[in-house]
């Protein structure tokens, strides 16, 4: 099991470590943290090993800097993920070395205050904790992709905690900015004995939430509580919630309907979206990958997408944005900065390149219909 560098130096016990030299290379898998001493030539293929996470104070050298390239050499050679170096002897690394570790994507940090005692203790701990995530992202796919029954699915949900109970509504949250989650704990003192669990999952976090009585209406504003309290908030996250099921068994139905809902919310920039009220993408969003509905996307708007690309013209984003405005040809030419009769236009010769494939009394309907498909499709969980 492996945590990334850059996983690592989110840690706040890391955070003094300055990256120097390597920086492409904080991808790289951290297994083991190894504290590199005296250790120089064929010792280092002796003592240490691939993904090791290697400390130092250069001791080993502190005579002479410019065997570092050799030792540096050396370490990637062996698979070594990065090197922090203490700067009890040196607070500068040759020139020659950077460019090297620039080249192999080899990270290269320094850091000053920090006991490298505690950088094992923390790193190993996150080492640990990712095997957890993991542990539980596996979980999740089984409950959801499986076909298993609701005794099965009540059976592993309770070892992800023995305390849930049969009511369940579940949240899955993801970060408006893009950025990627790194290892995290949870815990407020009002959310210790409740029967909830937060698992990592799909760079975001589902939160599973059950309870002992609850009805749709004052669950709602329950889980919002609860979004709040672990630090979820509407501001940093987009947030998709499924309905309430009485059963511990539907688990499953649960978590997609939160990821459908996440979904959702990122294709029409909602905060939070309730999967009960997003109207007829709950029938949408379930069938996206049918080859039907992949059949009827490529017969609606592939046809606008080529004619628009041959012509230089906007019938695709005039198509979204009229269906956006429920039809409305005055708000949508007032969005796109158009005059409406060049609006009347385009939704004709939309009508036009699309006949074939629809009777002209359904057009709005199928056009409607289409552009929520390609608005979906485009984006993804």
């Amino acid at each position: 099991m492996a945590i990334t560098v850059h996983e690592a130096l989110e840690l706040e016990i890391l955070k003094g470590f300055k990256v120097i030299a390597g920086e492409k290379g904080l991808s790289n898998k951290i297994t083991h943290v190894a504290v590199w001493d005296y250790e120089i030539g064929d010792l280092i293929a002796e003592n240490f090993s691939p993904g090791d996470f290697a400390l130092s104070t250069l001791v080993a050298i502190r005579d002479n800097i410019d065997e570092l390239y050799g030792i540096v050499k050396r370490m990637i050679a062996v698979g070594i993920s990065c090197l922090a170096i203490k700067n009890i002897y040196f607070n500068y690394i040759p020139e020659e070395v950077i460019k090297l570790a620039d080249k192999e994507n080899f990270p290269i940090m320094l850091f000053s205050d920090t006991f490298t005692e505690d950088v094992i203790v923390y790193v190993n701990k996150a080492i640990s904790e990712k095997k957890k995530y993991e542990n539980l992202t596996a979980i999740i796919d089984n409950i959801l992709y499986n076909n298993l029954n609701e005794l099965s699915i009540k059976e592993i949900a309770r070892k992800v905690n023995i305390n849930f109970k049969e009511k369940n509504i579940v949240a899955f949250c993801k970060k408006k900015n893009g950025k990627t989650i790194g290892i995290k704990s949870f815990s407020h003192k009002e959310m210790e004995e409740a029967f909830s669990k937060v698992i990592p999952y799909k760079d975001g976090y589902i939160l599973i939430n059950t309870f002992e009585e609850a009805s749709q209406q004052n669950v709602d504003k329950n889980i919002m509580r609860r979004l709040e309290w672990w630090g979820f908030s509407p501001k940093e996250y987009y947030i998709g919630i499924s309905s309430l099921y009485e059963s511990l068994g539907n688990l499953n139905k649960a978590i997609q309907e939160s990821l459908y809902a996440y979904k959702f919310s990122v294709t029409y920039s909602k905060d939070v979206s309730f999967f009960h009220d997003i109207g007829i993408n709950r029938i949408i969003l379930p069938i996206l990958d049918n080859p039907w509905v992949l059949k009827y996307y490529s017969e609606m708007v592939e046809p606008l997408i080529v004619y628009d690309k041959e012509n230089e013209t906007e019938l695709l984003k005039t198509a979204v944005k009229y269906v956006e405005n429920n039809g409305d040809i005055k708000a949508t030419a007032l969005q796109l900065f158009q005059h409406g009769n060049t609006i009347r236009y385009r939704i004709d010769k939309i009508n036009k390149i699309l006949c074939k494939n629809s009777s002209y009394e359904h057009f709005y309907e199928e056009l409607a219909l289409a552009v929520r498909i390609y608005n979906l499709i485009n984006n993804p969980l």
